[in-house]
């Protein structure tokens, strides 16, 4: 693949990894572990198919002060993913409610530095992802530099972000406002990474456009012994402990199995916490794990039997959804069980075990199923679906999409 000559700017909420420690150590509740990976993948795949690398100015993806995250003065330093990288991570002011001021205000100055800094190849910045602040400094960079090709990558529609049970009124209003605030502002936006051709309709979008639904992280269990424990069949869920994206669904179907070699392992945060603490004291097969650093989670999945996604496609939301765990469950080389959301490509379906109703009975049945798979049909189910991802949804062919699209909307 020939090298895109392009200035690029990334503008997201990543991780700087020096400073990941520090927000699992600060952070209370959940912590966006899927949006960091997908960022640094499209940042890799950025880097190795431009001829030079991102800049990365980032504002981090972090619970609100004082609920959700620690600290209330989030600070600005200099950081390098690459040799040749200048990166900034912006500091803010991170009280609940104000926050998306203080990271637009404090994201203006370099913002426009890197707007009128000189340069051989044509501007280009991606924000990651479709939010009130992020959208506003893409219409302050058309400001400064009409020239300037701004992109948005969303990885979920706004409406059907934080769709835990425990969200306030106040932030409902809060939420209502800043929709009105994206859909009043898209003008700005050139051209858009969907995670779901649904999204297209959705947002009523006008330009170019390029579905991606995710990106493969390419060897992220190779570091680990994929050592097994045939004795036990251990079922895996890792992700938001959200009611509603089916975690208690699964614990009640995982209670249909009365087999004492079984184990349910659950990881993460989430409104269903309580409850299934209060499950795993009278059935001690069900371990949760509490929220993991991502290299525990990888290391967890692959030492795991199955990995489950107990979203169900009963709710509108699915067809704008492709679930981040399902990429990194397939990267793990561990056989994966889901149900199929609407949101889903048809060429996944060769690489999921698929639960085909609704009914606890009927994952209870899935589960038992593929766990009594024998162990070297279990490896090739897993091995299949980790080369499909690794070769065809990998860092490099899926940027490619993005550049390629870039490449034609220019010329």
């Amino acid at each position: 693949m020939a090298d895109f000559q392009y200035d690029i700017a990334f503008l997201g909420g990543l991780f700087p990894p020096d400073y990941e420690s520090e927000i699992y150590s600060d952070s209370i509740g959940s912590v966006q572990v899927a949006a960091n990976t997908l960022q640094w993948n499209f940042v890799r795949g950025f880097d190795s198919l431009n001829v030079q690398p991102v800049h990365i100015i980032n504002s981090l993806y972090i619970g609100s002060f004082p609920n959700h995250y620690k600290k209330l003065f989030i600070p600005t330093f200099q950081f390098n993913h690459h040799n040749d990288s200048e990166d900034i991570n912006v500091g803010f002011c991170n009280i609940y409610g104000v926050k998306q001021y203080f990271r637009y205000y404090s994201l203006k100055p370099y913002l426009k530095k890197w707007a009128l800094r000189k340069s051989e190849y044509p501007k280009v910045i991606f924000g990651y992802a479709l939010t009130a602040t992020f959208v506003k400094c893409m219409r302050y960079i058309k400001r400064i530099n009409p020239e300037i090709q701004t992109f948005m990558i969303v990885p979920d529609l706004p409406e059907y972000m934080n769709t835990s049970n425990q969200i306030s009124s106040f932030y409902k209003i809060l939420k209502q406002t800043e929709i009105r605030l994206i859909h009043s502002e898209m003008k700005c936006i050139d051209g858009y990474v969907l995670l779901t051709q649904y999204m297209k309709d959705f947002l009523r979008i006008q330009t170019p456009y390029v579905v991606v639904e995710g990106i493969a992280s390419e060897n992220q269990s190779s570091i680990f012994t994929n050592s097994k424990d045939s004795n036990l069949k251990k079922i895996t869920y890792t992700g938001t402990l959200h009611e509603r994206y089916g975690v208690m669904h699964l614990v009640d179907a995982f209670e249909g199995i009365t087999d004492p070699n079984y184990r349910l392992i659950l990881c993460g945060k989430g409104d269903a916490e309580e409850q299934i603490l209060q499950i795993a004291q009278r059935d001690p097969r069900i371990i949760y794990k509490g929220q993991l650093q991502h290299d525990e989670i990888l290391r967890l999945q692959a030492e795991s039997t199955v990995l489950v996604n107990p979203r169900q496609n009963n709710e509108e939301y699915t067809k704008y959804s492709f679930p981040s765990k399902i990429m990194e469950y397939l990267s793990s080389g561990t056989p994966v069980i889901a149900y199929k959301l609407d949101g889903m490509p048809d060429e996944y379906d060769d690489y999921i075990h698929y639960v085909l109703d609704s009914s606890e009975e009927t994952l209870t049945n899935t589960l038992i199923r593929v766990c009594n798979m024998r162990q070297d049909e279990l490896d090739d189910t897993g091995r299949k679906a980790q080369n499909f991802v690794w070769i065809e949804k990998s860092a490099k062919m899926q940027v490619y999409k993005v550049l390629d699209m870039i490449k034609n909307t220019i010329s």
